[in-house]
């Protein structure tokens, strides 16, 4: 069960791995509010809402898709987020209640929350409860850290299921086919330096924190590219526009393995990321990634060279810079050899055994939450 099919990373890793259970043999059904998106093998059903506003939209599909799939008799029932009942809940973004108090300690939101966040506190606190879901799937020991403290869940009731990568599709071997290309559609030079930056919601991601190293002391001749989507898109267009051309916001692409055949280092900010699957891309891509501590995938570059490009503190634009400019420095042709061979150990076959592994155990242990 998710709202929708289409979207950032959440809708990506449910299409996969709906997709490649079904293609392992099993009978998936997926329930969303907006049947926009064909997914092969999957049965897509659709959930009829309430329309008027997002705050409509978000309670009456959290309550309206576990009685759709009620109906029925399925062997696990899998909410990927904001659903008020479920037997496993995917936790892809980290809790509403840690975003929130990370966002409001950066002073990038007042401390007054509307109806709109109170509710999704309210659908965190059901599914978080023991007749919300059996078990929790965490992409992170992050996540997994914040559903405990956030929410009291023993951790006996918590898999931390990494996400994994398309090795084929994000492959060093494809840098000299789409690289240049790219770099000629953006404007970017083909010998200057570039820093890519991928996702959506430019603030939580910390690209604001990359425009300021941009306007002060980025890496020498480098090119800054953002990639994504952001209410306020105009707003950061105009921001890099400012800088002469040192900066490029591109807006949200398909071609994610273009944009990292064309980089020479990908950087992860964040100020909050669950896990962040452009880490794991950029590893498979062969691309050095200057990672934010506060996302989930730095905790897989732990005992790998690539650790030295982890950045503690994002906001700290001497450490950002510091990490950007050793990425591309002497060492780079060892961290990206270091950056495939991470991506090796997690490809996405194994990631979909794992969450498999986890649903047939569920499955067998006969508690219905749903």
């Amino acid at each position: 069960m998710h709202r929708r099919l289409t979207g950032g990373g959440t809708e990506g890793d449910l299409r996969r791995v709906a997709a490649g259970l079904a293609a392992r043999g099993h009978e998936v059904h997926v329930f969303v509010a907006r049947a926009d998106a064909a997914v092969p093998g999957v049965r897509v059903r659709r959930v009829p809402i309430v329309r008027a506003g997002r705050l409509a939209r978000l309670v009456s599909f959290a309550w309206l898709a576990p009685r759709a799939v009620a109906r029925e008799r399925f062997d696990v029932v899998v909410g990927f987020g904001r659903t008020a009942r479920q037997d496993v809940v995917r936790v892809g973004g980290g809790t509403h209640r840690s975003y929130l108090a990370r966002m409001e300690a950066a002073g990038l939101r007042s401390a007054a929350r509307g109806p709109y966040h109170r509710a999704i506190l309210a659908l965190e606190r059901r599914a978080f409860a023991p007749g919300g879901a059996a078990r929790v799937l965490a992409v992170s020991r992050r996540v997994a850290d914040e559903v405990a403290a956030d929410y009291g869940v023993p951790p006996a009731r918590i898999a931390v299921v990494y996400n994994g990568v398309d090795l084929a599709r994000f492959d060093p071997a494809r840098r000299a086919a789409l690289g240049p290309p790219l770099r000629a559609a953006l404007g970017v030079p083909p010998d200057a330096p570039l820093c890519a930056a991928v996702g959506t919601g430019f603030l939580r991601k910390g690209f604001d924190l990359l425009l300021d190293l941009w306007r002060g002391g980025p890496p020498s001749g480098a090119v800054l590219l953002l990639v994504g989507d952001d209410e306020r898109l105009a707003a950061w267009r105009r921001q890099a526009a400012a800088l002469g051309g040192r900066a490029v916001v591109a807006g949200p692409r398909a071609d994610v393995e273009a944009v990292l055949a064309a980089a020479d280092v990908v950087c992860a900010p964040s100020r909050q990321e669950a896990f962040g699957n452009v880490v794991l891309e950029a590893c498979a891509a062969g691309v050095p990634p200057v990672v934010s501590a506060h996302a989930g995938a730095a905790e897989l570059l732990a005992g790998t060279p690539l650790a030295a490009l982890v950045v503690a503190d994002p906001t700290d634009p001497g450490a950002l810079g510091g990490a950007l400019a050793r990425a591309l420095g002497a060492e780079r042709a060892a961290f990206r050899r270091a950056a495939r061979a991470l991506a090796e150990a997690h490809p996405w076959d194994g990631h979909l055994a794992r969450v498999e592994a986890l649903l047939a155990a569920v499955a067998a242990e006969g508690s219905r939450a749903a």
